[in-house]
């Protein structure tokens, strides 16, 4: 590509993002503008919020402009009519927020803006386990997390005084005992939707890798999260689907399986649309049975294969004090030529996506996936076992990062517990992949006992589609509408699926984050494809035509020859921990007392083992007293039996 068209690729992906107008005071600073800032920040949307006021006001007729905001204290400054008039005037609609709206917030300009749907604002102090926030059913606005509850995450809340009228919704109430308080709403003014938010407490909410940490962190941000996605529409980032999976992790394909039957488990997922994934040890590529693999041939929409760990055998994928990377390099590339064997041998293929067995590995680990080509990983953690979380709402609430290694890491929650209802439900809003797994001991209760956490997910979320792990990372991207009428794309893989369902030629701008550690190759349908290189960024432009899909991948690393590296199963030591694991599986799981083990080993591995070997070492202590007293014993009776001997001999 010449220096001209890099130069022109540049100018286009950067120039045509969507402007928030952001109206506050010179010195602004507030909790309210950094929630702004945030959120418009997940989106992909530009606050414009520097010059003069009579600047942001003609802003706000620019085509490039999606969304207003002013900061309540701007009120009394600012001319109503003016504003509306501008809005009024522009071509395509755009929305009002007035927000950070407290009890010092001027109540004769709130009933004016509003047109004396909002009277005012109060304060009542409480205790964060005095109540929740209730999320509306105000479809287009509230979307999935309609009816949703999310928890308080302050001891303050300021509340709208509403006057009841057939144009005004309540989308965000607070429920504090049995008062109803509402702190984020909506009206009609002029023929504009004007959306009127409370202030907030600061609240500092540290991000973690637990993923319920979701919850809280998006509470603090609720109402500009809705009111932006509902303004910017298709210019915002979003999910070009909707996804879902479980996974059923260290099955094989024998039948039965512990409590897992096939046969009933593919009822049970084309009865309430589900997908299961066998996270599959590589170690077993060449036991499955012939009825169980022509079932899995059979049904590819319903039943499918990833890749879990190569042995199996503890931390395989952990610490390097116990387990180096080039060990784990040698399981990974073994791991993959036993699958390469495996489809071979069935004609099943497998997902390229690692479910680490038992925890999730350090950071090198990741590289090294990255370097093999694996397309992702999917643990019930997405941060290494060697890194902090990152910080921020990007990192926060999303299903995938790609910040360690540049490696897609995919959270996923263990449908054995209980998933609140408001987690799988911001997910569905936010168009994250959820993702769900499992183990044979599940199924103990019944094959149907998934099938309430997939008829959650399907309500929540209709259009919701169970695919294996290998689509979703294909669909694993965000796209957003530029206002030149193409698409930008972040993407999230390296290996992507785009089609174009926007009923017209568009060409689509691509970026994804890349650390450039190793050599790659972009190609576009199989055949090598011109990049650029900006910083961490890899960018390209890809021309789609109506209705079309093209396949955009990055290649890396080291080329490998799967077929000369050896799989025999020469380890005794392995074959005796998997014979074990088939038999906890296959037989001590069919009693209570039995999956309670189970548990209580997974949980308490440690203590486990620790107990475990201070009775291994007791028998041995109790076994070596006992043979040195029956050898000292013995002795004794030699002695005694000799003396009348002795004594005949004088």
């Amino acid at each position: 590509m010449s220096w001209l068209a890099l130069c022109v690729l540049t100018l286009a992906i950067h120039a045509f993002a969507a402007d928030v107008v952001y109206i506050g005071k010179p010195d602004d600073d507030s909790y309210t503008r950094r929630q702004i800032e945030t959120a418009s920040t997940f989106y992909g949307l530009n606050v414009n919020s520097s010059g003069s006021v009579p600047s942001l006001l003609s802003s706000i007729s620019n085509p490039k402009t999606v969304a207003i905001i002013i900061n309540a204290a701007m009120l009394p400054i600012l001319d109503s009519k003016q504003v509306f008039a501008l809005m009024r005037h522009r071509a395509q609609p755009v929305s009002l927020l007035i927000a950070g709206i407290d009890d010092s917030t001027d109540t004769g300009a709130l009933k004016q803006w509003s047109l004396g749907a909002v009277t005012g604002s109060r304060k009542l102090d409480t205790a964060q386990a005095d109540g929740q926030y209730e999320v509306g059913d105000v479809s287009e606005i509230t979307r999935q997390l309609s009816n949703s509850t999310l928890p308080f995450n302050r001891g303050q809340i300021f509340y709208l005084v509403l006057t009841p009228t057939t144009v005004t919704r309540s989308i965000i109430s607070a429920q504090v005992k049995s008062a109803t308080l509402s702190v984020f709403a909506r009206t009609t003014v002029m023929g504009q939707s004007v959306f009127f938010s409370t202030s907030q407490q600061p609240t500092e909410i540290p991000v973690t890798a637990d993923p319920y940490r979701q919850q809280h962190l998006f509470a603090a941000i609720a109402a500009p999260m809705m009111f932006l996605r509902y303004a910017g529409g298709d210019k915002v980032w979003h999910s070009p689907g909707d996804y879902a999976n479980l996974t059923i992790d260290d099955l094989w394909l024998r039948e039965p399986y512990g409590h897992v039957n096939y046969e009933e488990l593919l009822q049970q997922a084309q009865q309430h649309n589900f997908h299961a994934t066998v996270a599959f040890i590589p170690w077993n590529f060449d036991r499955s049975q012939p009825a169980v693999v022509s079932l899995f041939k059979a049904h590819p929409d319903r039943l499918s294969i990833c890749v879990h760990g190569n042995n199996h055998i503890h931390q395989e994928f952990g610490p390097f004090e116990e387990h180096p990377l080039e060990k784990q390099v040698e399981d990974i590339d073994q791991g993959l030529a036993r699958m390469e064997r495996f489809k071979e041998l069935t004609g099943i293929p497998y997902a390229a996506v690692m479910v680490f067995p038992h925890s999730v590995a350090p950071r090198a680990t990741f590289a090294a996936l990255k370097d093999a080509n694996f397309l992702a990983t999917a643990n019930s953690l997405n941060v290494p076992s060697d890194a902090a979380a990152p910080q921020g709402a990007e990192f926060a609430l999303r299903t995938a990062t790609l910040d360690f290694a540049t490696f897609p890491s995919l959270r996923r929650y263990s449908a054995e517990n209980d998933i609140p209802r408001p987690q799988l439900a911001i997910d569905a809003f936010l168009g994250n992949p959820m993702l769900f797994y499992v183990h044979e001991s599940f199924f103990a209760s019944g094959i149907g006992a998934f099938n309430r956490t997939a008829d959650t997910v399907n309500q929540i979320q209709p259009d919701t589609h169970w695919r294996n792990l290998g689509d979703i990372v294909h669909h694993l991207y965000l796209e957003k509408l530029r206002d030149d009428g193409n698409f930008d794309i972040r993407s999230y893989s390296a290996s992507i699926e785009i089609t174009n369902t926007h009923h017209r030629d568009a060409s689509f701008y691509i970026e994804k984050k890349e650390d450039f550690s190793s050599p790659l190759v972009v190609l576009i349908d199989g055949q090598p494809y011109p990049y650029q290189k900006t910083g961490r960024i890899l960018w390209l432009q890809v021309p789609i035509s109506n209705g079309a899909t093209r396949q955009v991948e990055v290649k890396y690393g080291r080329e490998m020859n799967l077929a000369s590296i050896d799989i025999s199963k020469h380890s005794i030591k392995i074959a005796a921990i998997r014979f074990l694991s088939d038999f906890r599986d296959n037989e001590v799981s069919d009693t209570h007392l039995g999956r309670w083990f189970i548990r209580s080993h997974v949980a308490y591995r440690t203590a486990w083992n620790a107990g475990a070997a201070i009775i291994v070492l007791f028998i041995a202590l109790f076994l070596v007293i006992g043979y040195r007293y029956r050898n000292r014993r013995a002795s004794k009776r030699k002695q005694v039996f000799a003396l009348p001997g002795k004594i005949q001999s004088k």
